[in-house]
């Protein structure tokens, strides 16, 4: 166990990394919006991770604060897609934070091309989708 510690992520079977993807801080937050699960449609963009509603009902703001107007309203058991933009490396795998440092995860409706809204990247509120 001890020289896994110091070997490079590169060098780690693949499930010893895939084990931190979709982990909660202390607080339930969600830093990263990456699971192994992604969702199965055709972009030219790429698809993202798909996460479900575990609460009766969920706003998704137009912008990642709980200031923002609500654009709309999910429900439990919901599968939401993250919203994957452009960008480099990881950057598109990290959820934006707020004004108080929460972070907020750009979600669509895993079956629509509806645009993307942010919920809050906690898991009071939402659960990767695992298969």
């Amino acid at each position: 166990m001890l020289l896994l510690a110091v070997l490079p992520a590169t060098l780690l079977p693949a499930a010893a990394v895939q084990a931190q993807v979709a982990v909660p801080d202390r607080q339930g937050n969600y830093s990263r919006n990456e699971t192994n699960v992604q969702a199965q449609r055709a972009s030219r963009y790429g698809t993202g991770s798909l996460w479900q509603v575990v609460v009766d009902s969920l706003n998704c703001r137009q912008e990642p604060s709980i200031d923002s107007p609500v654009k709309r309203t999910y429900l439990a058991n919901d599968i939401l897609e993250v919203q994957i933009y452009r960008g480099g490396s990881d950057e598109v795998l990290i959820n934006p934070r707020d004004q108080n440092g929460r972070p907020w995860m750009p979600v669509r409706d895993g079956f629509s091309s509806e645009g993307a809204c942010y919920v809050r990247a906690n898991s009071r509120f939402i659960r990767p989708v695992v298969k």
